[in-house]
């Protein structure tokens, strides 16, 4: 039996027995009951009609770092007020709310942004709040659960709805400095040519560099004057950029990951997405890494426009952070999915003896690559890739990539 069931029976039974036993005080209290139980029926039956609950997002992507505004309101649009409203509005874990901290559920992976309300006729209430953008990803609401009780405070009645919600944060977008031959990777000296240069567009000579891979050396001018020299190529803006993210900072297993190095990962590819859309080239990006679809890696085709930035950057804010697969396996993929021609950037904070027989076929095949070393070990990535005859340089994020106001390569 109910409790409102129960409720209409003791009350019925009061005002039976107070009118038997000539007791008016009885039909008092038994009238009264019935009353409770009418009302809770009442709310119960109509509490949740015309009873809405909405979220507003102010922008469904942001970047790192900066902070959204979250509108939450109900609106009881119908002449009997709610006394009690609460809603739980489900959110992806990690979600951070300045005003008020989210209730971990028991026994779920999500977060409850719980608010209690108390809501007149026809009346609307809307709470300014503030979400966090304070971890790089894809933050998901919805469902809500909205439960109503009535002036007595019982739970009457519960619905949920889906009302799903997103926000893409971003990774931040630094500008590119390249240091000279002169200067440390810590210098900020502009370079005035290209980041990449065109293969076939090929410039002369100049003296041999310490680290210039071997298929950069002019043999033939070599043996002519007697000096080691490399040829020099034109930079190019027509050329077909594809930045590839090597997420397993590890070496070993590739459940095993840095974090943080993840993040200043993320950072350089955004930045050198923005840097190389900017000198006229197409870019894509490709990484193995879940990024909330069924497929196991991730790609978005090299092409120019004014758009191409913001598909990169939404792509990096969905990435995992763990990758989903040895990340050759991404390698062997790419002569299927992207144009002859095109240059593969590696950026990595490991070293690429693992998957560099990938490199060198690849570099084979008609498909330069150029690796970019990031973090403690990205001179020692670089170096291994010069040995094995690749394009190298080194990338910095100083101090971190929270701080930096730059991204620094350096040969």
């Amino acid at each position: 039996m109910t409790m409102t069931r129960a409720g209409l029976v003791f009350g019925l039974a009061l005002v039976v027995g107070g009118a038997v036993l000539a007791a008016p005080e009885v039909v008092l209290v038994g009238l009264l009951a019935l009353l409770a139980v009418g009302v809770t029926g009442l709310w119960s039956r109509f509490g949740l009609r015309n009873l809405h609950y909405e979220r507003r997002i102010a922008r469904e992507r942001t970047v790192w770092g900066d902070d959204v505004p979250l509108d939450i309101s109900v609106w009881n649009n119908k002449p009997l007020p709610v006394a009690w409203v609460s809603v739980d509005d489900f959110a992806s874990p990690g979600t951070v709310v300045r005003e008020q901290a989210l209730v971990p559920p028991q026994g779920m992976k999500l977060a409850i942004l719980r608010s209690q309300w108390r809501v007149g006729w026809y009346e609307r209430i809307v709470r300014h709040l503030t979400l966090a953008a304070d971890r790089r990803g894809t933050y998901s609401f919805g469902p809500t659960r909205v439960t109503v009780a009535d002036v007595f405070g019982y739970g009457v009645a519960t619905e949920e709805r889906e009302n799903p919600g997103t926000l893409i944060v971003r990774p931040r977008t630094l500008p590119v400095r390249i240091a000279s031959q002169r200067h440390p990777p810590e210098g900020d000296v502009r370079t005035r040519h290209s980041l990449f240069e065109d293969p076939t567009l090929f410039a002369g000579v100049r003296h041999y560099r310490p680290g210039d891979p071997l298929r950069r050396v002019h043999w033939r001018a070599t043996a002519r004057t007697g000096v080691v020299v490399s040829k020099r190529f034109d930079p190019s803006r027509l050329q077909s950029i594809l930045l590839t993210l090597d997420v397993q900072t590890m070496s070993g297993s590739i459940w095993t990951y840095d974090e943080e190095m993840v993040e200043g990962l993320m950072v350089a590819a955004s930045s050198l997405a923005r840097h190389t859309l900017l000198e006229g080239a197409s870019c894509g990006l490709a990484a193995m890494a879940w990024s909330h679809s069924r497929r196991q890696y991730a790609l978005v085709a090299p092409r120019t426009g004014r758009d191409q930035l913001g598909t990169i950057a939404d792509l990096l804010g969905r990435l995992e952070a763990a990758p989903s697969a040895p990340f050759e396996h991404l390698l062997v993929r790419l002569p299927q999915r992207v144009p002859l021609g095109t240059t593969i950037v590696i950026i990595t904070a490991r070293d690429p003896e693992p998957y560099a027989a990938v490199l060198r076929r690849l570099d084979r095949l008609g498909f330069p690559v150029q690796v970019i070393g990031l973090g403690p070990n990205g001179r020692r990535a670089a170096a291994r890739a010069r040995a094995l005859g690749l394009a190298a340089m080194t990338g910095s994020l100083s101090p971190d990539w929270r701080t930096s106001d730059a991204l620094v390569l350096a040969s």
